[in-house]
């Protein structure tokens, strides 16, 4: 049979791809024309070399680098079996990254929203929660007067080592008491609201995967002060048992900063929030 050559400009129209791909496919030795013009230089292909091309086109289609493609164009069946699996495997992991993704990002959104969505500052509400997995570290001698950056630190170590994502925002949770003073008030935990749905392992006997559950809670929600914090302790606690209302016993106490920008002074958003029975 005679060969049907073809110039670069042909391929180019019979294979959607640019004139400057297929010089740049030729100058990686990822597809070479079958004959070039040493007078003109002009490149010539033949018939059978535009099924290669169609490989080419579906390995990168799916994701593989140009260099893995020149080498797979050199395997046999059964090799190309297994590179296939192999890349099979990599999408499957991606996909997994990526909806991992999404559903951080939609839950950042919410959290947004929930911040945005405080009716008034200083005033109690009521809000229905959604159930809300978190990662908490138990605390010792730690009160709101106390920045908890160690706890946070170790929270954050295991998600890092974990590859998962840090939430901006970081809680407590302490006992629903008859206080006197701020001082008196000592957490039980520190915790961090997850973003990712995926399970930790290996923790430590003072760290602890669980949920702050869903329901109807009664919050309010004030710029963070050591010195104005006890008041608004208060005024929660007042209100619930002002309005007899049975109530479980735990404060979920969720910090969120105010600004993202790093041009202002650094504020904290507290929500104090007490579970409807």
């Amino acid at each position: 049979m005679k060969d049907n050559y073809y110039t670069i400009g042909e391929v180019s129209k019979l294979a959607n791809l640019s004139v400057q791909t297929l010089r740049y496919y030729d100058q990686i030795n990822l597809f070479k024309p079958a004959y070039t013009d040493t007078s003109s230089s002009y490149r010539y292909y033949k018939d059978e070399q535009l099924f290669y091309l169609d490989i080419i086109k579906s390995l990168k289609y799916i994701g593989i680098s140009l260099e893995d493609i020149k080498k797979a164009l050199h395997l046999t069946p059964e090799e190309l079996l297994v590179f296939l699996e192999q890349q099979e495997q990599r999408i499957e992991e991606k996909i997994t990254r990526l909806n991992e993704v999404k559903f951080t990002l939609l839950k950042t959104k919410k959290q947004t929203q929930e911040q945005i969505d405080i009716p008034v500052f200083g005033e109690v509400y009521l809000r229905s929660e959604e159930e809300m997995p978190i990662l908490q570290v138990q605390t010792t001698e730690l009160t709101p007067t106390h920045l908890p950056n160690a706890y946070y630190s170790t929270l954050t170590k295991i998600l890092e080592n974990e590859g998962s994502v840090l939430n901006s925002r970081y809680g407590c949770i302490y006992q629903l008491a008859d206080y006197k003073h701020v001082d008196e008030i000592m957490y039980d935990a520190v915790f961090t609201p997850l973003l990712t749905v995926r399970t930790f392992s290996k923790l430590s006997a003072d760290v602890q995967q669980t949920i702050v559950p869903a329901g109807t809670y009664f919050c309010i929600a004030f710029i963070y002060n050591p010195e104005t914090y006890f008041s608004y302790y208060e005024a929660l606690k007042n209100y619930v048992e002002s309005h007899q209302y049975l109530v479980e016993n735990k404060v979920f106490e969720l910090y969120m900063p105010a600004t993202l920008a790093t041009s202002q002074e650094k504020e904290f958003i507290v929500e104090l929030k007490i579970k409807k029975k």
